[in-house]
């Protein structure tokens, strides 16, 4: 038998080392979750993601620090720092496992009592920040006692290379924070939620203190914890310590901290504008923020022991690193056109979004790796030079607590109070030259005459640079491009951009087009627009609505045809100003409170001065500069109506809005007759991350309803009034409106109940099956962003708008054509439907279409013509037709053209005709049954229409049928659902559904297939 070999000493050392290297790597991940994480729940608390982002950054560095330091003084009187190390992130751990029931109680009683108590005052937001301290601190001061302790415990192994040791500390750490961020964001909080992805860190703080437990009990620690109370320390170097005091290299820890944080504040808030505003985003800037100090700190490793004069070498990495952070703005710059190559590129290739959050990650890198690659050098070789000094081991807490406490003043420095004023390209400067000046202030303290007498011209070439930077202006018009939406810049030819502010949250711009039109953007994101003739005082030119117009117009008018005696009204989100505008034309109203989180979002709006003029100037408008979760806790009032039109979910956040508990709070804040407009786009979603938001919407209120209110927009009114909601279209008609009602053609109640698309009698059967976007589980927020790239749409809501023989047409009001086409939302499908007719009718009779009506429907207008002028010649020539299935598919086709987008109206003219010829005829049966069932069902005679159906589906299981399954199916089950024979629709709906081309994942089926379960016993 071979001799068991027992590891040497040399091996014993190395799997000491390598273990606790990999335990430190999991501690970096887990810290990193933490951060990441708590940015979510902090978003839930205060309102808004920027606001939470700093909120988090300022108090888990506050924590660190504070650890830091606490550590500082006592490593050295340490018998064994591992268990202690071990212990902190065993008690980490535990107050993981407990954090989210902790934030719910906390927050919940916050919410119901406190907030309403202290009634909208500014105490409301102290409390607010005072909770996310509280609720983030206790981890955080642990987790900064983390890296002082495993510091402390490794250098006492390798007394000689503390430079080395450090660094690969720094770098072990840091490299697990920047894969933390990532799994966080982006596949933890997807199949977990947010108290999974806690738990998650919880269970790595929890499994690095049993390794780190286990290995400190083991022999191979014995050496380096229990033989002494107080590691040996370096001789001093006289040269390294010359002239550099610790208070100065303390100080310069502080300082380039600073910088640090100034330069992430200003690189997040600037690559949003190409990247998007979205949560991934931010978690891939953090991610490769991380990423460069961890490899400076890589840099380090194999150097900080070997440097002859490290003092220098720290000094022109100190200058380096400001003069590479204003050199990413020529980066930066081209970072757009960049981006447009890329979109264009990867939207629609096979895993596109993936590839293009790669992509966007290898743009945070090319911005920010130069800069802090060189941040990631300063610390490691502070503490070196410091430990040299004669500071000892203490010097490891010391400069990390030094160092985040400049990570906090630089964060709270940049993003409360120097971003709203420098604006991003001379905050990115000022920190640029605090770096800068450190290096100077180095050199000049450096132990060569050669390195003092640099000092001189490097404070100059550092003053210079930045200057030169200052003065240099980036192009307003390429930055509020949003290439990340639409891959292209804009076209200095056709825009100009009218107001642009740098605000505490987001970046606010306005453009005009060259025909005059506004634009109002955040983050580069559209928000509102208005055109030109909107923008003048007095009468203009009567036309039609574009889609914002529309959407702004209706979210307002449609809001408050449904509340129509509301006297106390919120509108959440200011964008133009039109929607509160018009609420504000309501003389029932006495006040209205438009709430808005970004003062800079109001001061642009005032560019589309007077479409909005009310809001500013009607005594009975005014703002709330805040969260609307915390304005309407806090606020001791209810509300008749509530109006929710803030930002597209997928800008980080917003998300918070759409939730089931946000709607929660919305229907305690309503009166008895309270009502809730919420509008939510269709473009850029799908249908399943509609359902999630209606979900909530479904399970808050009693009656809903859904409106189209543009080609892509919808508005979901709600209320849990007695007896449901009624509205009045006659709103229309107060003096109020005139003035935005003129500027198109009249509304009508058959144009608003054309823009219904379903009701809660329609949708409740799915929607209670479904599970509502919520705070803790933000579906919407992971999906809205990857929906918006791949350019998706609700087509399931589009089409339930537009079937006449659909589901969602059962209990819709009757809506026949009208006399004249001059409609005046022609972006949503059924009203450019009516005008079709009128249209079709003119061709028809052989006038001219109506004044004003300048669409054009091409081609398909004459064809129909044509069409209907060989059916009715073929019904008159008093001849059979060759082909009585050719001569039938005709007919239904001239059929739906005479009656798309009308509901409960029948054609009587046409349908006699064709009877009568068909029976003159002898025609097969089916082409009268056929006839007669369409007749049946554009009339809503539903127990005539199932009759027919039962024979006519039996039609459709020959070789060649006579009516498309699709038509049939909706029109059968439509008929048997009316009649109230839902076995009956069940039975056609399994028999025809495998014979229609749609997926089970189309809404309609869906639809169905609920609907008959719900019904089942």
């Amino acid at each position: 038998m071979r001799p068991v070999r027992t590891p040497g000493p040399a091996a014993s050392r190395r799997t000491f080392h390598d273990t606790l290297i990999v335990a430190f790597v999991l501690s970096g991940v887990a810290g990193l979750i933490y951060e990441s994480i708590w940015s979510r729940y902090v978003a839930l608390l205060v309102g808004h993601g920027a606001y939470a982002q700093v909120l988090v950054l300022v108090t888990f560095m506050a924590g660190m620090a504070g650890g830091a330091l606490f550590v500082a003084g006592r490593s050295e009187r340490l018998q064994n720092p591992l268990m202690r190390y071990a212990a902190v992130e065993g008690l980490i751990g535990l107050i993981g496992l407990a954090f989210h029931p902790i934030f719910v109680v906390t927050t919940g009683w916050a919410y119901d009592r406190w907030f309403p108590a202290l009634g909208g005052t500014p105490w409301v937001t102290i409390v607010q920040w005072g909770l996310a301290v509280a609720l983030l601190l206790p981890q955080s001061l642990l987790l900064g006692a983390t890296f002082p302790l495993m510091s402390a415990a490794v250098v006492r192994r390798a007394p000689r290379q503390p430079g080395r040791t450090l660094a690969l500390l720094y770098f072990a750490n840091s490299l697990g924070a920047a894969v933390g961020g990532l799994l966080s964001g982006f596949w933890l909080v997807r199949v977990a939620g947010l108290p999974g992805t806690v738990l998650a860190a919880a269970g790595l703080n929890l499994l690095v203190a049993a390794v780190v437990f286990r290995v400190a009990r083991s022999p191979a620690a014995s050496p380096a914890t229990s033989s002494v109370a107080s590691p040996p320390r370096p001789e001093p170097r006289p040269a390294e310590s010359r002239g550099a005091s610790s208070r100065l290299l303390l100080a310069v820890s502080f300082g380039t901290a600073v910088a640090s944080f100034v330069y992430e504040i200003a690189w997040i808030r600037m690559l949003s504008l190409v990247l998007g505003s979205a949560t991934h985003s931010f978690e891939l800037m953090l991610s490769a923020f991380i990423l460069g100090l961890a490899l400076g700190a890589l840099w380090a490793r194999t150097r900080a022991d070997r440097l002859r004069s490290p003092l220098r070498t720290l000094a022109v990495i100190q200058w380096a690193m400001g003069a590479l952070a204003l050199a990413t703005l020529p980066l930066y710059a081209g970072s757009f056109h960049w981006m447009a190559g890329l979109v264009g590129r990867l939207r629609g290739a096979p895993h596109g979004y993936e590839l293009f959050s790669l992509a966007r990650y290898g743009i945070c890198l090319a911005v920010m790796l130069p800069a802090t690659c060189c941040a990631g050098v300063t610390l490691p070789l502070l503490t070196r030079v410091l430990m040299s000094s004669g500071a000892g081991e203490r010097a490891i807490g010391q400069v990390y607590g030094a160092n985040t406490l400049g990570s906090i003043a630089g964060a709270a420095l940049a993003g409360l109070a120097l971003l709203p004023w420098l604006g991003l390209q001379r905050l990115l400067a000022a920190g640029a030259l605090v770096d800068m000046l450190l290096g100077v202030t180095l050199l000049s303290r450096a132990e060569t005459a050669g390195a003092r007498r640099a000092a001189l011209p490097a404070l100059a070439g550092a003053m210079a640079v930045t200057l030169a930077v200052v003065l240099i202006r980036l192009d307003p018009l390429m930055l509020v491009s949003g290439v990340y939406r639409t891959g292209e810049l804009l076209d200095p030819a056709m825009t100009r951009v009218i107001f642009y502010r740098d605000g505490r949250t987001a970046t606010v711009s306005v453009r005009r087009q060259q025909d005059g039109a506004l634009t109002l953007s955040t983050n580069s994101k559209p928000d509102a627009s208005l055109p030109a003739r909107w923008l003048t005082p007095g009468p203009s030119r009567v036309s039609q609505l574009g889609d914002d117009e529309s959407t702004q117009l209706l979210t307002g008018l449609i809001s408050l045809a449904h509340a129509p005696g509301a006297e106390r009204a919120v509108v959440i989100g200011q964008g133009s100003g039109v929607t509160s505008h018009v609420l504000l034309g309501s003389a029932r109203l006495r006040r209205l409170v438009t709430i808005e989180i970004e003062p800079q979002m109001i001061a642009a709006s005032r560019a589309f001065s007077p479409a909005n003029h009310r809001v500013f100037d009607d005594p009975r408008a005014r703002f709330a500069v805040d969260d609307a979760r915390s304005y309407l806790a806090a606020s001791p009032d209810t509300f008749d109506l509530i109006v929710s039109e803030p930002s597209n979910p997928w800008v980080s956040g917003v998300s918070g809005l759409f939730t089931n508990e946000f709607y929660r709070r919305v229907r305690a804040k309503l009166g008895v007759r309270g009502v809730l407009g919420q509008w939510l786009h269709l473009y850029s979603l799908d249908d399943e991350l509609a359902l999630r938001v209606l979900a909530g919407i479904h399970r808050n209120f009693a009656d809903y309803r859904a409106y189209l209110v543009s080609s892509s927009d919808m508005l979901v009114v709600a209320s849990n009034r007695p007896g449901g909601l009624a509205p009045d279209w006659g709103i229309a008609q107060q003096p109020g409106f005139a003035a935005e009602l003129a500027r198109t053609y009249p509304f009508t109640p058959r144009i608003f109940e054309a823009l219904r698309i379903a009701d809660r009698a329609t949708l409740a059967p799915l929607l209670s099956r479904i599970t509502p976007n919520s705070d803790y589980f933000p579906v919407l927020d992971l999906g809205a962003e990857r929906a918006r790239f791949e350019t998706r749409v609700a087509n399931g809501f589009l089409r339930l708008h537009e079937d006449r023989f659909g589901i969602a047409a059962l209990g819709a009001p009757v809506v026949d054509p009208p006399r004249n086409g001059l409609v005046p939302v022609p972006g949503a499908a059924r009203v450019r439907s009516l005008m079709w007719i009128a249209r079709l009718r003119s061709a028809l009779a052989g006038t001219a279409p109506p004044t004003g009506d300048a669409t054009d429907f091409g081609a398909r207008l004459p064809e129909a013509v044509e069409r209907q002028r060989a059916i009715f010649a073929s019904c008159a020539s008093g001849a059979p037709p060759s082909d009585w299935r050719l001569w039938l598919y005709e007919a239904l086709r001239g059929e739906n053209e005479r009656h798309t987008g009308t509901g409960g109206y029948a054609d009587e003219d046409y349908f006699r005709t064709l009877l009568a010829y068909v029976h003159a005829q002898e025609a097969p049966a089916i082409v009268s049954q056929t006839l007669e069932w369409v007749e049946a069902l554009d009339q809503r005679r539903y127990v005539r229409a199932a009759a027919i159906s039962d024979s006519l589906v039996a039609t459709a299981l020959l070789p060649a049928p006579w009516i498309g399954p699709g038509l049939l199916l909706d029109g059968a089950v439509m008929a048997k659902l009316g009649a109230g024979d839902v076995p009956g629709a069940r039975r056609i709906f399994e028999t025809l559904a495998p014979r229609t081309t749609r997926p089970a994942s189309d809404l309609r089926t869906r639809l169905m297939e609920a609907r008959f379960e719900a019904a089942a016993p």
